[in-house]
């Protein structure tokens, strides 16, 4: 049983590395939780917060090639990129691979 458990997490990250990045795309004033697969050569997903003085603010989720960094941004606006699946939701709903490293060592060792 041991054994099928070492075999499992290598068979586990390699799969979940071969698919294309998946994040939410909207803007606003549209459902902001569709799940969307990027386009292959697609590294981020990002939300952009852009808010016009007296305005409300106007938020876009996509997919993005590159993060844009401080120097790119514009007056009144911000940026956040992450690189796993779904991580532009703004809910905190990834999974810990440090929790889920340390559940296969758990069981691994208490038998």
């Amino acid at each position: 049983m041991r054994i099928h458990l070492l075999w499992l997490l290598p068979l586990i990250l390699l799969g979940s590395s071969a698919q294309a990045l998946q994040c939410h795309e909207c803007s606003t004033g549209e459902n902001c939780y569709k799940p969307t697969s990027c386009p292959s050569l697609s590294r981020y997903c990002l939300i952009n917060w852009h808010t016009p003085p007296g305005q409300q603010p106007t938020i876009t989720k996509t997919c993005a090639y590159t993060c844009p960094d401080s120097q790119q941004a514009l007056d009144n606006s911000k940026s956040f990129c992450c690189n796993t699946d779904l991580c532009n939701s703004g809910r905190s709903l990834r999974v810990s691979w440090g929790l889920l490293t340390l559940g296969i060592l758990y069981i691994y060792l208490s038998q």
